[in-house]
């Protein structure tokens, strides 16, 4: 799948993604492997969920093509942020386009996570739409397994007492294979469940792995 990409988006999409980070992995693929008994054995693959947007999705088995644009991923970080040694930043995939004057070319998406007033399971999605700011941020462990993070927790709050965060980062594994319906799309990919269980039947724990080639 190719974009048919304006310059005034293209200047957009470029800034986004670039504005703060300054040092990029990749590419890697992100292995999706099931828990508690769970038969989910699979790789993450970039599937179309609307105009310029593309969902997180699961495939089972193996990648069917070493050199598939859809499975490669790349991580975007700082180094000005850490959680438990791990850098953290954003996870990234290229999408191609086609430029108007004919030329081609991978441009960057952030992952995002699209939350639902009615559940507490939130889709994910690579897009233009925001800041860098506003995409999820994320790292690799040292076993290689994607997390997400947070340094307030508000279980801890008491009325009136600024829980005064150290800013010290908790790493968190919310991550689920659910079917999800988004955008007019029914379709198996990752999400993240805010707390358990998931308000999705349908959802299954797993563990998200980065792979580089070899």
């Amino acid at each position: 799948m190719k974009f048919q990409l304006s310059s005034l988006l293209f200047g957009l999409a470029a800034s986004i993604v670039s504005a703060q980070d300054t040092n990029q992995t990749g590419p890697f693929y992100l292995q999706i492997v099931g828990q508690q008994n769970s038969s989910i054995v699979g790789y993450a693959l970039s599937c179309h969920t609307g105009a310029a947007l593309e969902g997180l999705c699961y495939r089972a088995g193996q990648v069917p093509d070493t050199n598939a644009q859809s499975y490669q991923y790349w991580f975007n970080y700082t180094g000005y942020t850490t959680v438990d040694d791990a850098q953290v930043g954003q996870l990234i995939w290229k999408l191609p386009y086609t430029g108007g004057n004919g030329g081609s070319g991978l441009l960057p998406q952030v992952l995002s996570l699209e939350n639902s007033v009615n559940s507490n399971v939130a889709s994910t999605n690579f897009g233009f739409s925001g800041s860098c700011s506003q995409g999820l941020s994320v790292g690799f462990d040292a076993d290689g397994k994607l997390f997400s993070w947070a340094y307030i927790d508000d279980s801890t709050f008491t009325p009136g007492t600024n829980p005064f965060p150290s800013g010290v980062g908790k790493a968190y594994y919310q991550w689920y294979v659910c079917w999800i319906y988004y955008s007019s799309y029914y379709y198996q990919a990752v999400a993240w469940a805010s707390s358990t269980p998931p308000h999705n039947p349908t959802c299954q724990p797993v563990e998200i792995r980065q792979v580089f080639p070899s």
